[in-house]
């Protein structure tokens, strides 16, 4: 049997990965127009500061790595079209040479394009998107001579590139349309990592931009009436699934704009997967589509399609459960399931409990159904907010009721209480 995967990705990486793991005798083959060996997503923004960084790269994605499992990969490689009905893609190299390539299963991995709101001047030299580090490369080569930069969008990534940029000593302004990860934080979690952000770095909140300012390169852009001067303009608005080659090969396009895919991310066509950016995943508490454009969701779909495409008949679950972790300003950022804006999106009731620990710099989150169950949370904290962060992920899995198991006090707290129980009250 011969697999080919289009896309490196989590997604692809994976899914590749899983298919050898499941039947050592497939034959796998990776297509990607990329030639940077397999790297992590949050972080890219360190190709800024440091070009020719190597402590991006995912090892056991490597090219090394995937070889010695018996996965052949083709860098620099596009797909041109595809034939359905014979099973056959033509590809170019990057030197211009065409050829073809067979598969009795695809896996469609092609990741997502960096969404750039219709504004004028967009085109113009200095004007900037960052979807992976190779993108962060070739900036990061031209940032001698930039002093003032402005950055449109507020989430992880630009979050991320932001304090990369600061500490560059850039003159570095945010521009939020309404709030700091509007669609993963509730808004006191919002205002909490608002405090966070340091005040060398200018965040213009409640604005949008009109127009990128500039004849042949970026002079600036228009907020509102306003004009500030910039030296580069970088848009970290998010992407869309990236579906050319899934609508050239006829596959169905779903509601929301991904490819359309069943829960072990099988296409309309039999033989045709797709995971990661470019696809739609089934929620599975409202059995509703929803795009999750997250490098954790991506790989767990890569292993799902991975498995099933070699004839395995293994299903995993949570497979569009949001995990995204970051750590920004000192500070953990998690984000797990659901949030009041992606629920009500879904027409969930939901209710919000907040918690915090001063001793630890903590501040907690957690979303439950009106009956208690707990379908998401987001943690802030100065350090070891993945000990929360699991609790929560886990009880969400796991469809647990908050009541019946909430989260865990604080160590130095449990501490306390036990030696409070053996030697009495501690003043």
């Amino acid at each position: 049997m011969k697999i080919v995967v289009v896309g490196y990705g989590p997604g692809g990486a994976n899914a590749a990965f899983m298919a050898r793991i499941f039947d050592p005798n497939v034959e796998v083959t990776i297509i990607t127009q990329e030639e940077v060996e397999a790297h992590r997503k949050p972080g890219a923004s360190m190709a800024l500061e440091f070009p020719e960084s190597s402590d991006l790269l995912i090892g056991d994605w490597s090219y090394a790595k995937l070889k010695e499992r018996g996965v052949n990969i083709l860098p620099g490689v596009k797909v041109l079209s595809g034939d359905v009905s014979t099973k056959v893609l033509e590809i170019e190299d990057s030197r211009g040479k065409k050829s073809k390539i067979e598969y009795d299963k695809l896996i469609l991995a092609t990741g997502g394009i960096p969404s750039v709101p219709d504004l004028p001047g967009t085109d113009l030299e200095g004007v900037f998107t960052i979807s992976d580090m190779i993108d962060a490369k070739k900036i990061g080569e031209k940032l001698s001579g930039l002093n003032k930069i402005i950055i449109v969008g507020a989430g992880f990534s630009g979050l991320e590139t932001a304090e990369r940029l600061m500490t560059l000593g850039k003159e570095v302004h945010i521009i939020i349309r309404s709030r700091l990860m509007r669609r993963l934080l509730e808004e006191p979690m919002s205002l909490e990592l608002q405090s966070r952000i340091p005040k060398d770095i200018i965040l213009h909140i409640g604005r949008s931009p009109t127009a990128v300012l500039g004849d042949e390169r970026v002079t600036g852009i228009a907020l509102d009436g306003d004009e500030i001067e910039a030296d580069a303009v970088l848009f970290m608005t998010g992407v869309r699934p990236n579906k050319k080659l899934a609508k050239s090969l006829g596959l169905e396009i779903g509601s929301r704009g991904g490819v359309k895919v069943n829960s072990v991310m099988q296409t309309s066509n039999k033989d045709i997967y797709a995971v990661g950016d470019c696809v739609e995943l089934i929620d599975s508490m409202t059995g509703k589509p929803s795009l999750l454009p997250i490098g954790s969701a991506a790989a767990r779909a890569g292993m799902q399609a991975g498995v099933i495409a070699v004839g395995r008949n293994r299903q995993y679950e949570n497979i569009g459960l949001r995990l995204q972790y970051d750590r920004i300003f000192n500070t953990d950022i998690i984000c797990v399931g659901q949030s009041s804006t992606t629920a009500a999106d879904a027409d969930i009731e939901t209710e919000i409990h907040y918690s915090e620990d001063p001793a630890e710099y903590l501040k907690v989150a957690l979303l439950t159904t009106k009956d208690g169950t707990l379908i998401g949370g987001q943690v802030l904290a100065s350090r070891m907010g993945g000990r929360v962060a699991y609790q929560i992920m886990e009880r969400v899995q796991s469809g647990a009721n908050l009541k019946d198991r909430p989260l865990l006090q604080p160590r130095h707290k449990r501490l306390r209480e036990h030696l409070e129980e053996m030697l009495g009250p501690i003043q």
